[in-house]
């Protein structure tokens, strides 16, 4: 999540023209009979529309979410269930789950039977206040979610669907030393390894070198390590392959609203205690395409490879945008 007050600064009348003359119009007819959101594909590269190769990736489908549902937005964490959803949480606390209507490619053809609920504390009760930052989601092997808290650092665990919405939290223990990272720049990206443990990296937790911290969890036992972002960027969220390889989404913004994002791939043999994680480029994103705040980062296998799945924040702003994209990483 951005900062409110550092992106209202940024907000110009410059930037409401330029959303204006891209994706869709706002005064489009929302018809699709979908549920409490609609889905409209859109094209990502609007210079090329037959364009499919970006970086390494393939890209299957390019969306715009839209829901006249106020609990809808700020979508920071995604991932798809064990029940083949599409689960994410947001900035204000909020569940929110889909069904994915795909054709034989795996390419997204819809999504519907839309839930948005909040997310509840180990006492049973909504989250408030402080405590609905969620900032990144992850699935466990067992089915289960952790999803990540900025503002009051923590990470908690949801059962398997579909007892994922009803039930309360499981508090999972966190090195002490988070609660020292910035309110706004603490745990951003976590994900589930091939072997069991997790790992996490923050945001804007820096180790002197300028690298993000982060760390490896293996029942309770934590073993520090940091990533190397691209000069400019920050991670703001991962997702492990079935192979152990994980795949990192990098996010940029800048003065006029102007934002960036890039997916790296850190591969599985650099990922142990004390590394210095650098990622290999597969894809870079920025203002001559369809672009938002990109902060979730979703992983889903295919025979003819990994289907990697991103998602924007919108801040619940009304100049930004809420995008769903579609990759494909071919196996070589």
């Amino acid at each position: 999540m951005i900062n409110n007050s550092r992106l209202a600064s940024l907000v110009t009348p410059l930037l409401l023209l330029l959303l204006a003359s891209c994706g869709i119009q706002r005064g489009a007819d929302f018809t699709h009979p979908s549920g409490v959101v609609e889905r409209f594909p859109i094209d990502l590269d609007e210079k090329n529309l037959e364009r499919r190769q970006f970086g390494r990736l393939t890209l299957l489908s390019a969306s715009e979410l839209h829901s006249k549902d106020t609990r809808f937005g700020g979508l920071s964490g995604l991932s798809v269930g064990a029940d083949g959803k599409l689960y994410a949480v947001s900035d204000r606390g909020y569940w929110l789950s889909a069904r994915m209507r795909l054709d034989s490619d795996g390419r997204l053809l819809d999504l519907f039977d839309w839930e948005i609920k909040r997310l509840l504390t180990p006492e049973k009760k909504p989250v408030s206040g402080l405590l609905t930052d969620a900032e990144a989601l992850a699935r466990a092997p067992d089915g289960s979610f952790i999803v990540a808290f900025e503002q009051v650092h923590r990470l908690w665990r949801y059962p398997p669907p579909p007892k994922t919405f009803e039930a309360p939290a499981a508090p999972v223990a966190v090195p002490h030393e988070i609660a020292k990272a910035p309110n706004n720049g603490g745990i951003e990206a976590v994900t589930f390894l091939s072997d069991g443990r997790f790992l996490v990296i923050t945001e804007e937790f820096e180790n002197p070198d300028g690298s993000s911290k982060g760390w490896l969890i293996d029942n309770g036992r934590f073993t520090e390590l940091s990533y190397i972002p691209t000069s400019g960027f920050r991670p703001s969220d991962c997702a492990a392959l079935r192979n152990g390889d994980v795949i990192v989404l990098e996010r940029r913004y800048a003065p006029f609203g102007i934002f960036a994002a890039v997916l790296k791939l850190v591969r599985r043999e650099n990922i142990r205690s004390g590394a210095r994680l650098i990622g290999e480029e597969l894809l870079r994103l920025d203002r001559t395409l369809q672009i938002d705040n990109f902060e979730g980062v979703a992983v889903e296998e295919h025979p003819d490879g990994p289907i990697i799945y991103m998602v924007s924040d919108d801040n619940y702003h009304p100049l930004q945008r809420t995008l769903l994209l579609q990759f494909q990483l071919w196996r070589p």
